[in-house]
């Protein structure tokens, strides 16, 4: 990432490329007005975060939404999942009504989908209140574990938001008919701290605030200080922010993800439940902590730990010391995916 964001420039324009703007002006007319008549209509205000979708295998996806209802805080929301073989949704091949953004998980909702064809792409959206759609989202299924068939995939990591823009994942996203099969997430997906001038660029409107400050640590570097994640609002809070960004929305609604965490999801240089902020000149270890960046991660990202039929189910059974989010994936005859947790087991 670059510090600051970068124009983009466009081609002159010809006279083929203007009926072309033509043509999407048209479609873009045709869908204002349709969208009403159907009696629905995308809204970001319900689903702030987007959407995402993950663990691509060759009979299963796992989805993922959060639904935001300021006027009903602390309910749980009913939510509808719609699975399609199009981008218009004809046919729909898969509806699952009994789903719950639940309360008690900031309203994520994470469900696993079977039954689905091989190597097969589908379309996809999150329905609440019968009228109020998400963005509909693209994923593929793995092949047959023996199909000769060649992938194609992007690996990520390092992903700071605090004075940075994710000008590479634009690239990404702004080829939408490229071939990538899905995205790997090798680890830091977000960082735990507000501003550590050792690497994190302060001053910017690209900033993570608190909303429980009492519940974070405080740290300092020279005559800077910052906060560290500590708190389960804290940790959820890194989410929430990092996901408002609309290149890495798109990038999770064209593609599925398969994610492993590195140290920064939880602490820096951290191994098991023990942070390393102070050097061994005080305890670091903290369970509690541990617990609350595993629940945040595992209620926010397409991982396949954390769920049950309804939506998400984070607790003990899955959480530290019980934590297996190591696991492996196999796409035809050609890759065998071993996503390894070396900051839990060694």
């Amino acid at each position: 990432p670059t510090d600051e964001p970068q124009p983009l420039r466009s081609p002159t324009m010809h006279p083929s490329a203007k009926s072309l703007r033509v043509r999407r002006l048209i479609l873009w007319l045709f869908v204002v007005v349709l969208v009403p008549v159907l009696g629905r209509a995308q809204s970001t205000a319900f689903f702030p975060q987007s959407v995402a979708s993950g663990d691509p295998r060759p009979d299963s996806v796992v989805f993922w939404t959060r639904v935001l209802d300021v006027a009903q805080p602390g309910v749980d929301l009913p939510v509808t999942l719609e699975i399609a073989g199009t981008p218009a949704f004809d046919p729909v091949v898969a509806i699952r009504t009994n789903l719950l953004a639940r309360a008690a998980h900031d309203g994520c909702v994470k469900v696993r989908v079977g039954q689905l064809q091989p190597w097969t792409t589908y379309w996809y959206r999150f329905v609440y209140q019968g009228n109020h759609t998400s963005a509909v989202g693209r994923t593929k299924t793995a092949p047959s574990p023996d199909a000769a068939q060649p992938v194609r995939f992007a690996f990520l990591n390092c992903q700071d938001y605090v004075g940075r823009y994710y000008n590479t994942l634009a690239h990404l996203v702004s080829h939408e008919a490229n071939t990538l099969d899905f995205i790997v997430y090798l680890g830091d997906y977000v960082y735990e701290t507000t501003g550590d001038p050792s690497f994190q660029t302060t001053g910017s409107t690209r900033k993570i605030t608190f909303g429980e400050t009492a519940g974070a640590i405080a740290l300092c570097s020279g005559e800077t200080t910052y906060q560290a994640a500590s708190s389960l609002d804290n940790y959820r809070d890194l989410y929430r922010t990092y996901r408002s960004d609309r290149v890495l929305q798109r990038l999770h609604e064209l593609f599925p993800v398969i994610a492993i965490w590195d140290d920064h999801e939880f602490s820096n240089d951290h191994w098991r439940e023990t942070a390393a902020y102070f050097n061994g000149l005080r305890p670091e270890a903290d369970v509690d902590r541990k617990r609350h960046a595993e629940q945040a991660y595992f209620e926010y990202l397409p991982v396949d730990v954390g769920l049950d039929d309804q939506g998400v189910k984070v607790d003990e059974t899955v959480l530290y010391p019980n934590t297996r989010l190591y696991r492996d994936l196999q796409f035809g005859q050609y890759l065998h995916l071993l996503m390894t947790d070396y900051r839990t087991y060694r």
